[in-house]
């Protein structure tokens, strides 16, 4: 027998053999060479990069440095395991160190390995999740590197496969040497060795591919190539530092001195070319260029952000106040968020620049022993006149804002809206006819003079939406001082003449404003509907403090909203997001040129519940009548714990509930320790879409409670339920074998007491089949009555095994398990009553032992269904609708869903 089964495995591997490509027998063993900078020291090289860190992966996705741009990505990070792509569980890498050797046997250093069998193309192919007909890709990254080395290794008959990188070897070495501040010594500061690959934003962990320069950083760049750097000394009087060298044949040191920069003094310059100084708001140095490859996520744009060369805290100012720092020569960006100027010019307007309050502002510095002073900014105000025809019995409610557009680095998000200042100069009815001169700062691009009606907050009024915009620079850029009604447009849709523009009153329930809806209102005007975007929309004002009068005839109090809207036929909804939420709450109407239209939302359009809940108020808003609103509470105060879950039933228009509360008490004879809880009934959905409840485990929630040993009872009022509500209160000593007790308090305005482990435990074990129980499908096992569930923990299911108090059991569900024979997930029914006898362990057995049922004759006739349950273990005499339990003559369990 020995020697047949040897046989067998040498023909087995011979017959392996013939079909096999013949690399599949022998592991691919890979060299990997590099060749350091040649005229560096190994040395040198040790203190300055060391070992270095090669990757390999199934993708080269990670050759793409825009990728990392991209998401704002360090380098030497693999870029799917950080990136958040839904790539990231196809893409595998794996990294080794290759070790810096002194000597290849030509007195040059060289990294790589020296033993052939660290690299095995078997094993890294396993690694990295490869297939076998496919190359693995390997990246070798450092910080010291101004470029990234990568290959791949293709599948190959040969034994050895040697891999030699030669791209370094006309490397030249650039120092960087901590800066010199002004009294001579060295400063901290930060080092971005390349502009194109560094981010930093005002924290450590901002800062990406930028190194501490706390002493000498070296960078290996080719011969001729142009090295663009930065420098961000931490010093609240040191500006920002970007420069750069063209490398040359030799070692280069970079030393940045800052005893050669010159003290700069910021202004803003008026409109008349005043400086004036900046005397509040902060002040930092920035570099901020976003680079190819960014996308612009967020705070994110790529490589390109810096603005850590600190904020200048009024550390150095100039003697008139004005904001200071110390600057090296060249050109220079800065930045002022939220300045104050002091100014005597009355047309003075901030040149804001930037998103959220920031001017971005670069400058050259000159070279000087002397301050300079220097304008990151100047006003640039434009006095542009309006005349609306038709307008004068508006003149009160109407009003001009200005904004533009802007993009990276103003703004952290592509063709982003910014507020520009303006301000009213005059307001002139001539006629019939309304005249406004308005001043706008002008010195930005894309600028918009915006058009819009306001009616104030007094009585119940609120905000319109009248909002049409007109470009403030026509062709060519020649700035437009004189403009009419005709000039305002809002995506194509003209302004309608004022003659034929009426106000509104929509009545609205103050509260179904205050949770956040939307008046929305849709109209056509002549032959054309005016587009959503186009569309008035109005909002709950921030002056309305109004409160419900519960008790009285008119409990909801109304918001009045004002509109202005063309002639014409209209809808209108009140929602969050622009769609209704039911084609039963549009609203359609016709208004003409002498209508004084009101519409009004009545009670059956809405609900509005008031709970109140110890003492508190709590209002919810409903834009349609839905049938019950859920009410949930689950609180520990002053010794308390309350728990609501209630089902409140909602008509149209007002609704209240009062939530009254009820004492439960637990109380217990042993002198076992209790842990309780509360928890709404466990409820499951079958796969016929009914509902049941199941008890075949428990999880002890976070928040539960204790009842100490020599504890018999919980205090007066410690257990607080609503009266409306059906809840679970749940028991467990803690024990291993233990069970959790149920207890199902249904609503009721009377209090409940709870007893429970008056007698000690019995043992008692479970056997399925006359084994261990695999499972339960559903379980309602029952203590005394149906009020008391036994709910077995997790021990339970490894051995079979729980501690019960004697007395009476009921227990039904659906045992399941996975059938070894056939791999079909088996359901089977049972439905047994038991009872536990004091200091009696017992065996309880779910279901008779199979070997006890005779096995029927080879020719029998086929099997035939025997009893039909329904899925909780119920039996019925007929298949119902949904899913049935079917035991047959033969000791099978089917299950089958009738349609």
């Amino acid at each position: 027998m020995k020697l047949t089964n040897h046989l067998r495995r040498v023909l087995a591997a011979t017959l392996f053999g013939l079909g096999c490509h013949t690399a599949a027998l022998h592991a691919q063993n890979i060299m990997l060479h590099l060749d350091a900078p040649q005229g560096i020291d190994a040395q040198t090289l040790a203190a300055d990069i060391g070992t270095l860190k090669i990757t390999f992966s199934n993708s080269k996705d990670f050759f793409d440095t825009s990728l990392y741009a991209a998401n704002t990505l360090d380098l030497g990070s693999d870029y799917y395991n950080e990136g958040g792509s839904s790539k990231d569980k196809y893409h595998k890498y794996y990294s080794r160190n290759l070790t810096l050797n002194a000597d290849d046997g030509n007195g040059n250093a060289w990294w790589g390995n020296t033993n052939k069998i660290e690299f095995k193309f078997d094993n890294l192919r396993r690694y990295v999740s490869g297939r076998t007909d496919q190359p693995i890709y390997y990246r070798i990254y450092s910080p010291h590197f101004s470029r990234i080395i990568t290959g791949q290794i293709d599948p190959t008959d040969a034994e050895e496969v040697t891999l030699h990188h030669t791209e370094l070897t006309q490397a030249r070495r650039v120092a960087f040497m901590p800066p010199v501040g002004r009294d001579g010594n060295a400063v901290p500061a930060i080092l971005a060795p390349d502009l194109r690959t560094g981010a930093c934003r005002n924290s450590s962990s901002g800062r990406v591919n930028m190194h501490d320069l706390t002493e000498p950083f070296a960078r290996y760049v080719y011969k001729g190539d142009t090295l663009r750097y930065l420098v961000a000394p931490e010093s609240s009087e040191l500006a920002l530092h970007a420069d750069s060298i063209v490398v040359a044949d030799t070692t280069t040191c970079v030393t940045t001195d800052y005893r050669k920069a010159v003290e700069c003094r910021f202004y803003i310059a008026d409109s008349q070319g005043q400086l004036c100084p900046v005397t509040n708001g902060e002040l930092a140095s920035v570099y901020y260029k976003p680079q190819p490859g960014a996308k612009g996520k967020g705070n994110y744009h790529g490589y390109g952000c810096y603005n850590l060369g600190g904020i200048f805290l009024n550390t150095l100012t100039a003697p008139d106040g004005t904001h200071a720092a110390y600057v090296l020569p060249g050109r220079q960006t800065f930045q002022l968020r939220m300045p104050t100027v002091q100014t005597t010019d009355p047309d003075f307007l901030m040149p804001y620049n930037a998103d959220l309050g920031y001017i971005l502002g670069e400058v050259t510095i000159p070279a000087s022993t002397e301050p300079v002073s220097l304008s990151i900014a100047k006003s640039k105000p434009l006095r542009v006149t309006t005349t609306l025809a038709d307008a004068a019995p508006y003149a009160d409610h109407l009003q001009f804002s200005a904004h533009t557009y802007v993009n990276p680095p103003y703004s952290w998000q592509e063709n982003k809206q910014m507020s520009v200042e303006c301000k009213e100069v005059s307001r002139q009815v001539k006629g019939n006819d309304l005249v406004v001169t308005t001043l706008v700062e002008g010195s930005t691009t894309y600028l918009s003079l915006a058009l819009n009606a306001q009616y104030g907050a007094q009585s119940d009024t609120i905000a319109s939406v009248l909002s049409n915009q007109c470009s403030v620079y026509g062709l060519f850029g020649t700035p437009r001082t004189e403009l009419t009604q005709d000039d305002f447009h809002f995506d194509g849709a003209k302004l309608p003449p004022f003659s034929k523009l009426h106000p509104v009153k929509f009545i609205v329930p103050c509260h179904l404003l205050q949770q956040g809806e939307k008046l929305y209102i849709h109209g056509q005007f002549g032959d054309d509907w005016y587009s959503t975007r186009c569309s008035a929309f109005a909002t709950h004002h921030e002056g309305c403090a109004k409160s419900l009068n519960p008790g009285t005839a008119t409990p909801v109090p109304y918001d009045t909203l004002t509109v202005i809207l063309p002639e014409g036929n209209h809808e209108w909804y009140v929602c969050k997001n622009f769609t209704p939420y039911d084609s039963a709450n549009i609203h359609t109407f016709t208004l003409g040129a002498t209508d004084t239209l009101t519409q009004t939302i009545y009670d059956r359009e809405f609900a509005l519940l008031r709970v109140n809940c110890l003492g508190t108020d709590s209002i919810y808003v409903y834009n349609n009548v839905l049938e019950y609103h859920r009410y949930r509470l689950s609180k520990f105060t002053k010794g308390r714990l309350y728990y609501a879950d209630e089902e409140i039933p909602l008509s149209p228009g007002y609704n209240e509930r009062i939530i009254t509360w009820r004492e439960a008490k637990l109380q217990k004879d042993t002198l076992y320790s209790l842990s309780y809880w509360l928890e709404a009934p466990i409820t499951y959905v079958d796969e016929d879409g009914s509902y049941y409840t199941s008890y075949h485990y428990f999880s002890r929630p976070d928040n539960y409670f204790w009842l100490e040993k020599l504890e018999t009872a919980t205090p007066d009022s410690a257990i607080c339920i609503s009266t409306g509500s059906k809840a679970n209160l749940a028991v467990c000593t803690g024990r291993m074998f233990d069970p959790a007790r149920f207890f199902t308090i249904s609503p009721s305005e009377a209090d409940t007491t709870v007893t429970v482990y008056t007698q000690k435990t019995v043992r008692v074990n479970f056997s399925y089949k006359g084994g261990r129980v695999p499972g339960f499908e559903r379980l309602n096992m029952c203590y005394g009555n149906e009020q008391t569930h036994i709910v077995p923990n997790s021990n339970f299911y490894r051995r079979s095994r729980m501690d019960l108090e004697p007395g009476h059991y009921t227990m039904s569900g659906v045992v399941a398990y996975e059938d070894d024979a056939t791999g079909e997930y088996v359901l089977t029914p049972f439905s047994i009553a038991f009872d536990i006898e004091a200091n009696t362990p017992t065996t309880i057995e779910l279901c008779p032992d199979p070997t006890a049922i005779a096995a029927a004759p080879a020719n029998s006739a086929p099997a035939k269904a025997a009893a039909c349950y329904a899925p909780d273990g119920r039996r019925i005499s007929t298949p119902q609708p949904g899913l049935n339990i079917i035991k047959m003559t033969d000791g099978t369990v089917r299950k089958v869903m009738v349609k």
